[in-house]
This record gives structure tokens, C-alpha cells and sequence, in this order.
């Protein structure tokens, strides 16, 4: 899955949740337990699918993000995961962590849903890896757009996560973080729970307090938050799942 160019950072988010000799910490018990809590977050409704932001770059979201579906797939069979950072900002990710091709993705995917209500399986990719039984089906962010706020806040794109609600168990989008663009609002909108990512060696706790009010004031439904860097030989999780608030 891996090629040279991989970076150790980018290999780290799969061995994750393998145990190997650098440390016994069980990360992928952790995260069947951020997984377990996100299906009982609400009494209300099903959680199907959640939207994972963050206050700033490199907090780990899209390690956190791709690990959880990695985790759902190992329970669910039909398991999508979306890469929703279309901004000039920050460049997507997703793809250079699973060593895929980004030519053809979301935008075009919503072009094409736009112009005839289908979608085309051409623009999405499946992965299989021994960390989890079938496949993961992934959707990268695809070709540059000009207005990503303005397609992730359309009609077209709520529509279009709301055929894929049909289509797939579970799905899990990685979106920008809140302090770059408000990219992640739309995209919550969207789905049923938003997950907010914070660090302990990066996240300043007076922006990340002013990321969530944004969240609250946009209606967005915050389910819990998860604690990314943590030091795993002192503190009893690595990767710690919180509550609503």
C-alpha cells in the first residue's frame, strides 16, 4: 500500500492500530471505543455518518478520520470515507496517505451528480488492507474548484450525501479546519454528528473554545471531541474520546 515516497508520519496512521514492538499501547482498542461511543452518542437517531473538523492543520484529523474508518469497516461492509478539504489553504491528504491517484474525486463526482442525479462508481476507489475484513471505499477531493465554500454549501452536494446515506453503512468525511476556512459547517449540515479534533501539543484551548462556539452558533450537532497526541506511556489513552458537551 505504501511506496518510498510515503513519509514515517504517513505510515504511523495505519500502524496505529497494529501493536508492534516500539509500544504495547492497544490503539486499535481505543478506537473500537471512540467508534462504539459515536453509535450511542444520540437515543433520538441512528448515527450514519459524521463530519471530523478541527481548530488548526496537524492536530491529527485525518489520521483520527481515517483510522475510525478503517475501525468501522472492520465491523460494517459498505464503510465510505470522503476527503472534503477543498480549499487552497491546506492541501488534501487523503490520498497521499493511502498512496492513491486524486485526478478524478468529490468535485467531479458532484459535477457529474449535478448534471444528471447518478452517481458514477468511476470516482470512487476501494481499498483493502489486513487491518480490516473487505474493502473501504474512499473519495478524494478530486480537481481544484474556485468556490469550494460555494459547492459544499449547495443544495447538490446535501443531496448528494444524501443518496450516499443509501448507498453505505457508515461514512466518515474529513473536513478543513475551522481556523483556515468554514468549509466544515456545510459539510455538517450534511451528516448527522460533527466530531471535534483536538491536540495536546498543538491545540490552543482559547481557539479551540472559540472553533466550538462557531460550530454551536452554525446549529452544528457536535457529538464529542477526540484528544490526538497524547502521551501514551503517562496518560492511560493516546487517542481519548469525549462526550458531548
Amino acid at each position: 500500500m505504501f511506496n518510498k515516497k510515503t513519509t514515517r508520519r504517513q505510515r504511523k496512521c495505519f500502524n496505529l492500530l497494529t501493536q508492534t514492538n516500539e509500544s504495547q499501547f492497544d490503539y486499535g482498542e481505543v478506537y473500537r471505543h471512540i467508534r462504539t461511543n459515536i453509535e450511542f452518542s444520540t437515543v433520538d437517531k441512528d448515527i450514519t455518518s459524521i463530519a471530523l473538523t478541527s481548530t488548526q492543520p496537524f492536530e491529527s484529523k485525518t489520521t483520527t478520520a481515517l483510522n475510525l474508518a478503517i475501525i468501522f469497516a472492520a465491523k460494517y461492509e459498505r464503510v465510505l470515507i470522503i476527503d472534503c478539504d477543498l480549499s487552497d489553504l491546506r492541501k488534501p491528504r487523503l490520498h497521499q496517505y493511502l498512496n492513491i491517484s486524486n485526478q478524478t474525486g468529490l468535485t467531479n463526482a458532484l459535477r457529474d451528480y449535478s448534471r444528471n442525479r447518478f452517481i458514477s462508481e468511476e470516482h470512487f476507489k476501494k481499498i483493502n488492507d489486513q487491518s480490516f475484513a473487505g474493502y473501504l471505499t474512499v473519495l478524494t477531493s478530486g480537481n481544484k474548484v474556485p468556490n469550494p465554500n460555494e459547492i459544499l454549501s449547495s443544495k447538490t452536494f446535501k443531496s448528494f450525501i444524501s443518496e450516499l446515506k443509501n448507498t453505505f453503512d457508515f461514512i466518515i468525511i474529513d473536513c478543513p479546519p475551522i481556523s483556515n476556512v468554514s468549509d466544515a459547517v456545510p459539510v455538517s449540515h450534511a451528516v448527522d454528528g460533527t466530531v471535534f479534533i483536538c491536540s495536546t501539543q498543538d491545540t490552543n484551548r482559547k481557539d479551540a473554545m472559540n472553533a466550538l462556539d462557531m460550530l454551536r452558533q452554525s446549529n452544528v450537532n457536535v457529538i464529542g471531541t477526540v484528544l490526538t497526541k497524547a502521551d501514551t506511556y503517562h496518560n492511560g489513552y493516546g487517542y481519548g474520546y469525549g462526550y458531548k458537551y
